[in-house]
């Protein structure tokens, strides 16, 4: 075996026995992980981003919401930093996120029919931030559905917020990118006229801090209807 095959193997066994350098850098930071135990301080965890963007929606004829949202949540894990230079140079990492803590921002619905595709892996930067872009399966009751004019105007609101931390603890705030999502909903039998939202804070009779949520209302009108004679389309808007 000539010299040059002696170095390669020598290098590869080398590379075998420490691992990759994401996985050496995996190792690292997740060896006293835990992911049931919130990030930041005892009293508060910090700013947490959250948005969510209608995909492809259907309003059926008895008013119920149903489709898919795009949910775009960030925060802060001060347990999760390093420093680039080293470990050669590694300034993100893709993590499932069944693996790191992750905010209890969920939709307030009637419906319980709410899916989150957990297998999406979180990007977690070097300076502790993680960005979380789940796709989400949706089904609600839109209380103000126009249910005699297929054709209408329907306002439908969703409202996500924590389910256990409160303001103080928590700060809920707006995504400030927005998100374009032109590509996906073209055939899609409903469009999305707008979307309006309102971050609310409440106080409950059993707990004096505030609770954040965000309110989606968003403004659909019908495009076509799909029957068994084919594509009727909305004659407002064709």
């Amino acid at each position: 075996m000539d010299n040059k095959m002696i170095l390669l193997l020598s290098l590869f066994f080398l590379r075998v026995s420490y691992g990759s350098p994401q996985g050496d850098l995996v190792k690292k930071l997740f060896s006293d992980y835990d992911l049931s135990v919130h990030p930041g301080t005892p009293t508060s965890i910090g700013k947490v981003e959250f948005s969510a963007s209608p995909l492809c929606m259907d309003l059926s004829l008895d008013g119920v919401l149903e489709g898919r949202m795009w949910v775009h949540m960030s925060w802060m894990d001060d347990r999760l930093v390093w420093t680039p230079e080293d470990h050669e140079g590694i300034n993100q990492l893709r993590v499932p996120i069944n693996k790191l803590w992750k905010p209890d921002i969920v939709p307030y619905i009637k419906k319980d029919i709410t899916e989150i595709q957990e297998e999406f892996n979180a990007i977690v930067y070097s300076n502790g931030k993680i960005l979380y872009v789940p796709d989400t399966k949706l089904r609600i009751d839109c209380d103000n559905a126009n249910l005699t004019d297929i054709w209408a105007v329907n306002e439908c609101t969703i409202k996500y917020g924590s389910w256990t931390f409160d303001n103080d603890m928590m700060e809920l705030v707006q995504f400030k990118d927005p998100v374009d999502i032109s590509e996906f909903v073209k055939l899609c039998p409903i469009k999305t006229l707008d979307v309006m939202k309102e971050l609310k804070l409440k106080i409950y009779e059993c707990c004096p801090e505030p609770y954040a949520s965000l309110d989606y209302t968003l403004k659909l009108q019908r495009k076509f209807l799909i029957t068994d004679a084919g594509l009727i389309y909305n004659p407002k808007l064709y």
